[in-house]
């Protein structure tokens, strides 16, 4: 019994070692990236809609491109370095939350799942993710208005498919201005 429980716990630690070490990569050579996939929904627990986007290379993550610099804007161009790097910087906390509202999605707690994504983007108001949410759950909720306010934020790819899921909710919208 104790041989059978030490393989227990040995095939335990096994995998949470192997799970921990995939989360980590090491950085790649220069890569382009092209264009990120299209946003799954926000069924989908991994990061649906997630709009940041890094390509990989042989099983690791490759950087993005280094910022082109004109002369005369170096200082311009750290400050938007720096704000481009954090955004893209990994934010464990960050997905834990929003991974939290993708799950109050799922079991239909709308109103939740509403919250956390009203709080994310108070935070970040250009997460597509959690606009998406908010698009969804307002239209799941009759909320005409805030789906309206999130839907004309959402890239067109983006609105185009929130049109055919409201749809079902008797939720229409207006395309924003050009």
């Amino acid at each position: 019994m104790l041989a059978a429980l030490v393989v227990v716990a040995g095939v335990y630690l096994f995998i949470e070692v192997r799970a921990t070490s995939a989360g980590v990569t090491p950085a790649a050579p220069h890569v382009e990236a092209t264009a990120p996939p299209p946003p799954s929904v926000e069924g989908d627990s991994a990061r649906a809609g997630d709009h940041r986007f890094t390509p990989k290379i042989g099983g690791m993550s490759a950087a993005p491109p280094p910022p082109t610099v004109s002369p005369g804007s170096a200082q311009e161009e750290e400050s938007t370095d720096d704000t481009i790097a954090a955004l893209e910087r990994a934010n464990p906390k960050l997905d834990a939350i929003m991974d939290q509202a993708n799950k109050h999605y799922d079991k239909g707690e709308f109103e939740d799942a509403k919250a956390i994504a009203g709080k994310v983007l108070s935070k970040q108001p250009t997460n597509i993710r959690m606009m998406r949410i908010l698009v969804s759950s307002s239209c799941v909720d009759g909320d005409q208005a805030l789906a309206q306010k999130w839907f004309e934020q959402l890239p067109k790819a983006d609105r185009e498919q929130m049109k055919v899921r409201c749809e079902k909710y008797q939720v229409t919208f207006k395309d924003p201005p050009q």
